[in-house]
């Protein structure tokens, strides 16, 4: 087989594997207008070959690879092969604040009272009274004290927290004061964030979306969704997307569930050290969730041919499902169920 040859049959399996990864999420369909726009190139390739017909006639077809790795690995990265106008990235910062509200609080402390702490004319008649007993000359042993104050604690105490974004990379590391502060960076308009809030009671519900998306989708959109949350409101988080980058660090945060429903993946999860449950529904991902010490954890899985691999702190209870070692002993509790496709497990103990 000569080198021309080969190099036109690895054209053709590479297609075929760009178009197997935009089936399967893991690549945008707006790789092909990247790849596309260097159509030139197929004059380039066909002038070499018309040139080297014999010695370097593999130039040609090596010319149409290279390009179209260009424009899977622009698209990829984000690069913006329209060096006439480039776009520029939009953040945009939703948050909100904590309303406090007043609160009495009821303090009661025991003292002990004796007779040096007696004042000095009650003293003086007592030492008078010799013929009383020692314990008749304590008025009392102790003494009740009870105060009340007024402090300031959090309207909110819980807060129900849906993230819907069609495509984008999420991260979640730094606590805030404030109920939440979500930074979204965004190259087109359709993805500007909008939000829904309201509170009943004690409870708040947050919904952080944006607008609908055409047919045309924009191209390589980029999007970054930066989430804070506070470290004294409970959370039920729900994140809902497509293909996606998720990086959540848990563990200083109040999380009673969190939902993960999304595409093709990369999911690196630590887990919250709190007692709760956390439920992964996706594709083709690739899931790493690190675990704290001090939380026990059971793990359900409904995959499909996934590699799995856990750490030996774990043991297997039943089909599908584990448990570890200090599940019944931990500090907290924490449930894990993932049901996914071809994918990648790793879930480990920090």
């Amino acid at each position: 087989m000569s080198l021309t040859q080969f190099l036109k049959g690895l054209i053709i399996i590479l297609i075929g594997v760009i178009l197997l990864l935009n089936n399967l999420h893991i690549l945008e369909w707006s790789v092909w207008p990247d790849i596309l726009r260097l159509w030139p190139l197929l004059l380039v390739s066909l002038g070499i070959s018309l040139i080297f017909r014999r010695r370097l006639s593999w130039l040609g077809p090596l010319v149409i690879l290279v390009g179209i790795m260009l424009g899977v690995s622009s698209n990829y990265l984000g690069l913006d092969l329209q060096w006439e106008k480039q776009i520029a990235f939009k953040v945009e910062t939703l948050q909100r604040e904590i309303e406090m509200i007043p609160s009495p609080v009821r303090t009661v402390r025991h003292e002990v009272i004796t007779e040096e702490s007696l004042p000095e004319e009650i003293s003086e008649t007592l030492t008078e009274a010799e013929e009383k007993t020692e314990e008749e000359l304590i008025v009392s042993e102790t003494s009740e004290i009870i105060s009340e104050e007024t402090i300031l604690v959090p309207l909110i105490q819980k807060a129900n927290f849906h993230l819907n974004y069609t495509v984008g990379s999420f991260s979640l590391k730094s606590p805030t004061n404030l109920l939440y502060q979500c930074q979204v960076s965004y190259r087109y308009p359709e993805f500007k964030p909008i939000e829904e809030f309201s509170v009943l009671n004690d409870e708040a519900k947050v919904l952080i979306t944006h607008h609908p998306i055409s047919d045309k989708m924009a191209r390589s959109p980029k999007n970054n969704i930066d989430l804070k949350l506070n470290t004294d409101i409970v959370y039920n988080l729900f994140l809902e997307t497509g293909a996606t980058s998720i990086d959540y660090d848990l563990s200083k945060f109040k999380i009673e569930n969190f939902f993960l429903k999304s595409g093709a993946s990369k999911i690196n999860i630590i887990a919250p050290q709190y007692n709760g449950r956390i439920n992964i529904d996706s594709g083709v991902s690739l899931i790493d969730i690190a675990i704290p010490d001090n939380v026990g954890t059971k793990i359900y899985l409904d995959t499909g041919l996934s590699i799995k691999d856990f750490d030996e702190h774990f043991q297997q209870q039943e089909d599908k499902t584990y448990i570890s070692q200090n599940y019944d002993s931990a500090e907290y509790r924490l449930d894990i169920k993932i049901d996914c496709g071809i994918s990648q497990i790793n879930i480990h103990y920090l």
